[in-house]
């Protein structure tokens, strides 16, 4: 399904291929282990990031290689978690930059553990396009000053509560 990544970036590919076809997940049925199973299952997909900087890769394709880890995952849990829930997202995380991936448990009422607001979509292609015009391909620009900013702590707490973050999700039933 995605071969033709092979054709883009080999360590594209073989970073993809790892991630979907040998998943090694872990959950609990415990509903209050949901934020140790997203940081146990949590992966980072780094190598996406060359052909998306140079335009090798389009948000279509980008969409194909992530269905691919999707269904991969889907028929996984399928096999060997029948009559159970799951919740298969993404996001970008600009800062790293990176496409990040994980699965938890779905228990109706019990949110993803962000602690931010999530945007939830069922569109991979707004995530990926987000992605592609905001992650910090080149780093982060320090701007250095001898000014310190006394009441800048103070909202460190509200702007954390602000900030929202677009994420796609989808339930996977077995």
């Amino acid at each position: 399904m995605i071969d033709f990544l092979k054709n883009k970036g080999q360590k594209a590919y073989d970073e993809i291929s790892a991630i979907a076809e040998k998943p090694n997940l872990l959950f609990s049925n415990d509903r209050e282990q949901n934020s140790a199973e997203a940081s146990y299952n949590l992966f980072t997909i780094h190598k996406l990031n060359k052909l998306i900087k140079k335009d090798n890769i389009s948000i279509n394709e980008l969409e194909q290689v992530l269905s691919f880890v999707e269904a991969s995952w889907s028929s996984y849990l399928r096999k060997h978690y029948i009559g159970k829930s799951f919740v298969f997202y993404f996001w970008g995380d600009y800062q790293i930059p990176a496409i990040r991936v994980s699965v938890v448990s779905y228990y109706e009422g019990r949110e993803l553990p962000f602690e931010c607001i999530l945007n939830k979509i069922s569109d991979m292609k707004e995530v990926l396009s987000q992605y592609k015009v905001k992650a910090l391909f080149d780093g982060i620009t320090v701007i250095e000053s001898d000014e310190f900013d006394e009441g800048n702590d103070n909202n460190k707490d509200e702007a954390e509560d602000t900030y929202m973050l677009t994420i796609y999700c989808n339930i996977i039933d077995c």
